[in-house]
């Protein structure tokens, strides 16, 4: 990367860092793009020449967390001797961490940048680059003889993001009577009974997660 390239990069960071810190401060629909360039002393031209719409902040972000989500299934893909099992439920606590120290501003990033819904251009790549690496993971356990074989890995990895999607997506928007409950339990008990039915023929009895 050339020096003008690498400044560019830095003013765009400096630009979504400040929008994101406004947007977990003062909410998304109260922060305006011109309070974000008033934090960081640049023009309204500026600001337009690297994000096009407020909209395109969170976009950007989205972006960012899927990378992160790829970077941490590389990490799992590598070679280690932990079953393919636990390493799918450390992920999804993980995630679970992640989206519950931010609850507010997950439900804005998932409704608005369609995230977790109907993702489009770019986020669809990588989303689409995510369900392949999920489908080495199970691959890699229908190798070792940890998940069952008779089912494809894909449609496997997109039941577990069905199950991601669908759990989380239901706690940001709080539609159970109890809104106060914790996101990992719930989210861990559905990947426990998925991963259950995962099991070869040959397994019996229920794995409780983190036993």
């Amino acid at each position: 990367m050339g020096l003008r390239e690498e400044k560019k990069a830095e003013q765009r960071r400096a630009i979504l860092n400040a929008a994101i810190a406004l947007f977990r401060r003062r909410g998304y629909e109260r922060t305006r793009v011109q309070d974000i360039i008033a934090r960081l002393r640049i023009s309204e031209a500026t600001f337009f020449n690297y994000f096009p719409t407020k909209d395109a902040l969170l976009e950007a972000f989205a972006e960012e967390q899927l990378d992160e989500t790829a970077a941490n299934l590389k990490i799992l893909l590598g070679p280690q001797d932990r079953p393919v099992p636990d390493r799918i439920y450390d992920l999804m606590r993980l995630w679970a961490a992640a989206m519950s120290s931010d609850r507010e501003f997950s439900a804005v990033l998932a409704t608005r940048s369609r995230w977790l819904s109907a993702p489009t251009g770019i986020l669809r790549e990588k989303a689409l680059r995510n369900y392949k690496l999920f489908e080495q993971l199970f691959a890699e356990g229908q190798r070792r003889g940890e998940i069952r074989r008779d089912q494809e890995p894909l449609q496997l990895a997109e039941m577990l993001e069905g199950i991601f999607t669908i759990t989380a997506g239901n706690w940001l928007m709080r539609w159970w009577k109890d809104r106060t409950q914790a996101l990992e339990p719930r989210l861990m008990h559905a990947v426990e009974v998925f991963l259950d039915g995962c099991k070869p023929a040959k397994s019996s009895g229920s794995r409780r997660h983190g036993k």
